[in-house]
């Protein structure tokens, strides 16, 4: 039996017919393809009946695209005559720089001269009564507590430079909590300097209660002047046997403890027998009283 709804004679079926190509490609697809030819087709075929011949690019077009033309090769050309003098101007800037930063440096050396004269003849001076021997013993400790004054001893040396494959740097954050864990450690005087510089022959800066530790573009500025470049050199004076271990023992070494082993920093602490740390450039005072059994 045929299946329900169906006649037992046969049905007889359409010629098949090829689907138009709006069908198969879409209908968005197919204008997007040929509306345009169809048009440009169409325009023609009609100016070709009409017997109009294409039209020529009138004498303004050809004139605005030469002018055009003629701006692009004046542009190509003072960019080609400008590369090199860009190129001087830079060459000079960075000559200028340099050469003022040693002469900043020369200044700051005969600075530093001037003021150890300065402590000799006030030390010359002081020891000449027994009152002034006491007052220069107590200035000489205060001295180096406040950062005016050389101090010389024992201490710990810090190398700290950028991941070798140059993922991570460090930051002045980074430096400064390093100081700060120093002084929580014990550290009787602190400075920093940078090998580069020290192979320039530039003294380390101590660092005092007034110190700043600043990012300045690529560098890091200490004290408000002197400009460092990796890699670090912290030089700090206290108990060279205990110093690394109290440091550990800080949150400050905690954290340099991660920078190194995530980050790749590189953190290399030494023993000294004995370093000697310059006395601080130009301590200001801020604010003094008079204590109360001098008044």
């Amino acid at each position: 039996m045929p299946p329900a709804g169906t006649t037992g004679s046969a049905v007889p079926t359409p010629p098949s017919r090829p689907a138009p190509p709006q069908a198969v490609m879409g209908l968005l697809n197919y204008i997007t393809a040929h509306s345009l030819d169809e048009d440009y087709t169409h325009v023609a075929a009609q100016r070709a009946a009409q017997g109009e011949k294409p039209e020529r690019p009138g004498s303004a077009a050809l004139i605005v695209m030469l002018l055009f033309g003629l701006l692009v090769a004046i542009a190509a050309i003072r960019t080609h005559h400008n590369a090199p003098v860009s190129h001087t101007h830079h060459t000079e800037l960075v000559t200028q720089i340099k050469a003022r930063t040693a002469k900043v440096d020369a200044l700051r050396r005969r600075i530093d001269a001037d003021q150890a004269d300065i402590g000799a003849l006030r030390a010359q001076y002081a020891q000449a009564t027994a009152e002034g021997q006491a007052l220069s013993t107590r200035l000489s400790r205060l001295g180096v507590w406040a950062g005016s004054a050389p101090v010389q001893g024992p201490g710990v040396r810090i190398v700290v430079d950028d991941a070798p494959d140059g993922s991570a740097r460090v930051q002045d954050t980074d430096l400064q909590v390093l100081v700060n864990g120093l002084w929580q450690a014990g550290a009787e005087a602190i400075a920093i300097n940078s090998q580069q510089a020290k192979a320039l022959g530039a003294p380390p800066e101590r660092l005092t209660s007034l110190s700043a530790i600043r990012q300045a573009g690529s560098a890091i500025t200490v004290n408000f002047h002197r400009s460092l470049s990796p890699p670090y050199v912290i030089t700090a004076i206290g108990n060279r046997d205990q110093l690394p271990a109290r440091f550990a023992n800080t949150q400050a070494g905690s954290t340099w403890f991660d920078l190194h082993t995530a980050f790749g920093l590189r953190f290399d602490m030494t023993p000294e027998e004995s370093l000697t740390l310059p006395a601080a450039p130009r301590l200001t005072l801020e604010l003094a009283h008079v204590p109360e059994r001098l008044r």
